[in-house]
């Protein structure tokens, strides 16, 4: 999707802010870079959309030479969230979010529709929000309108500066969750600079880690945490955390009350809890609380119109599950080699106990450190 080749950014003053990176994301894929102040995240992060344009080498989207793209109509092709939001504060909260699809020509009732859904999908109630300003709306809501602008236009990539780090810590938290949650269900290629490693490890796919221009680091926050590049890689992270996740078991870290259903449940009864828990699938137990499937939401929209089929009619059964006990990095090596989110935890008789999710194992192991 995004492809670095030996690129360098030289100022007139001499300094040097890229030293050669070669750098490939992927699509559907959330990078992190991060590093110490002047390491060159920013700078990165803004040759993409051409904020920054480098002194040598190439960068490629889709297999495109950039600089021979348009600034502008780059641009408009890619979402851009940063650190103070940025909204217009003469204009309703959906007027904001339809500036880049008014610029693009898009059909005014599907962006609309877009808005409402978006909206919808962060936990603003349209009807409540939409008409409003940004100054009547919270530092976190306003950051979650900056989140959703940027998604509006059906970019394929999205650049993200900072977007939480002016939130209160109760806030940034939230708008991670919120993050992970969405990135769920859109799948866009984020490009995210943070200088947190919390922020890092919790959200990330892969974590690219810089110093001085250039990249130390570039892997998945659990191969980091395992075999970390050299001292500073490891002081970076803090050489604690995985002495300490070894010690930690499912019980540790999972979520004890997920969302359910029963086995006999209707389909709507099934896309209303999934909406009103904000959720992209349904563990699916019998009356004794007995683990018996998952129904995602594509399942849902597959079967919705069929009005005499239940949860039991459309559920995967053979599904990956752990036993209460479980060592924490066996649970992540599973999860890892199914490409799952979330990872069930059951009794040894076989009734749910819990559930595993990327954001739960995050915060089990932040909160050790």
């Amino acid at each position: 999707m995004i492809k670095f080749i030996n690129v360098t950014k030289r100022y007139q003053d001499g300094s040097t802010a890229l030293k050669g990176i070669d750098l490939e994301i992927k699509a559907g894929e959330l990078i992190t870079l991060i590093g110490p102040s002047g390491c060159g995240k920013t700078t990165t992060m803004k040759m993409i959309n051409r904020l920054v344009e480098p002194s040598s080498g190439q960068i490629l989207i889709e297999g495109k030479d950039i600089s021979r793209i348009n600034p502008v109509e780059l641009r408009r092709n890619i979402g851009y969230v940063i650190q103070h939001i940025g909204l217009f504060p003469h204009m309703t909260i959906k007027e904001n979010v339809a500036v880049v699809p008014k610029l693009k020509g898009m059909d005014k009732n599907s962006y609309e529709r877009r808005i409402d859904e978006l909206m919808e999908m962060v936990g603003l109630d349209p009807s409540q929000y939409r008409d409003r300003y940004p100054a009547e709306l919270s530092g976190g809501q306003q950051q979650r309108i900056g989140v959703i602008r940027a998604l509006a236009a059906e970019p394929s990539i999205i650049l993200m500066d900072e977007p939480f780090s002016a939130l209160d810590p109760i806030s940034r938290e939230q708008l991670q969750d919120e993050l992970i949650r969405l990135q769920e269900e859109v799948k866009k290629t984020i490009v995210f600079v943070s200088h947190d490693m919390d922020e890092a490890l919790k959200i990330a796919d892969r974590i690219v880690l810089m110093k001085s221009g250039e990249i130390v680091q570039a892997d998945t926050p659990d191969h980091i945490l395992r075999r970390p590049m050299n001292d500073f890689v490891r002081t970076f992270i803090g050489g604690n955390r995985l002495n300490e996740s070894e010690q930690l078991t499912v019980d540790d870290v999972m979520v004890a009350n997920p969302i359910t259903s029963s086995l006999t449940r209707g389909l709507a009864h099934g896309a209303k809890l999934m909406k009103q828990f904000r959720v992209t699938s349904l563990l699916v137990t019998d009356k004794n609380r007995i683990l018996k499937g998952i129904v995602t939401k594509e399942m849902l929209e597959e079967q919705y119109r069929n009005e005499d089929l239940s949860l039991q009619d459309i559920m995967k059964s053979d599904i990956p599950t752990v036993q209460t006990g479980t060592g924490v990095n066996d649970a992540v090596e599973l999860m890892r080699n199914h490409g799952l989110y979330s990872l069930p935890v059951i009794h040894p008789n076989g009734v749910l106990a819990g559930l595993v999710t990327n954001s739960s194992l995050i915060d089990a192991l932040l909160k050790q450190i």
